[in-house]
């Protein structure tokens, strides 16, 4: 199966187990339907199809490693929820679809975001396993997601270079999909070696998505201020993306044991993805 098509039927397989997920806290309140309404805006959902192929290849069970799919794609809603707010970055659109503070209103915006945040930690807080818990703290809070953002709306003060954008992406991008390599390691209690290298393997993939986010915004005259193209050329960013993939690659041999996962081709489907 082409990788194309085999994300395209993950997508449809977590957005059943999404379903599944939110009808078990069916509310008839405002709030709820906000939340559902990013939660249910699209998407590649490839941070929580990163989790499940490690995952799989690691011999998890699906009961073990569920909870950290769902909760790592309520994160991300959340952050695109706070990152289109007026006082970030101020977009009226997300996936072709009016932005969650347009459709609603802002309030209303920042009470899901932070409510799809709680509800990730709720979750994951279930199971015994703090650690997950702990890792994610850090990875979304001040110094992750949260401190990038911080750092990126702070960024229009100052000079850009390379260095700065690196960060911001490092922060904003790459620390969730930190996340997604490393949960399976945490969860079948691999060694801390390992998990360290699944960490280095997740930023490094981060680091490649947003790399080629920055490219298909540049060419599209997206004006982000933020992007990797208004410090280097088209030709030294997909170079950049180029040896980060070897290096992925050195890395997944060591830390994944089965040869038949995707997690190749997933890297490779996020490069040339349109």
């Amino acid at each position: 199966m082409n990788i194309e098509k085999y994300i395209n039927n993950e997508i449809i397989s977590f957005n059943k187990d999404l379903d599944v997920f939110l009808n078990k806290y069916k509310s008839n309140t405002k709030i709820y339907k906000v939340m559902c309404y990013s939660l249910k805006n699209g998407g590649k959902r490839l941070r929580p199809i990163i989790i499940k192929e490690i995952a799989k290849s690691l011999n998890l069970n699906k009961s073990q490693y569920i909870k950290s799919m769902i909760a790592i794609e309520l994160v991300h809603s959340y952050s695109l929820i706070h990152d289109d707010l007026p006082c970030m970055d101020d977009d009226d659109y997300r996936r072709g679809r009016l932005s969650t503070h347009k459709k609603y209103d802002e309030a209303q915006a920042i009470l899901a975001g932070n409510s799809l945040l709680t509800m990730a930690f709720n979750l994951l807080s279930q199971d015994s396993n703090l650690s997950l818990v702990k890792l994610l703290s850090e990875l979304s809070g001040y110094e992750g997601l949260a401190g990038g953002q911080s750092l990126d709306i702070d960024s229009i003060k100052k000079k850009l270079n390379y260095k700065l954008i690196d960060e911001i992406h490092d922060l904003k991008t790459a620390k969730l999909f930190e996340f997604c390599t490393a949960a399976p390691f945490i969860i079948s209690n691999k060694s801390k070696d390992k998990i360290k290298m699944s960490r280095k393997y997740g930023r490094i993939i981060g680091k490649v998505f947003q790399i080629i986010d920055d490219v298909h915004d540049y060419e599209n005259k997206s004006n982000e201020f933020i992007n990797i193209l208004n410090v280097i050329t088209k030709d030294e960013a997909l170079k950049r993306c180029h040896d980060y993939e070897l290096e992925a690659e050195t890395l997944r041999e060591k830390i994944i044991p089965n040869k038949k996962n995707r997690m190749k081709d997933i890297l490779s489907f996020i490069i040339n993805r349109k």
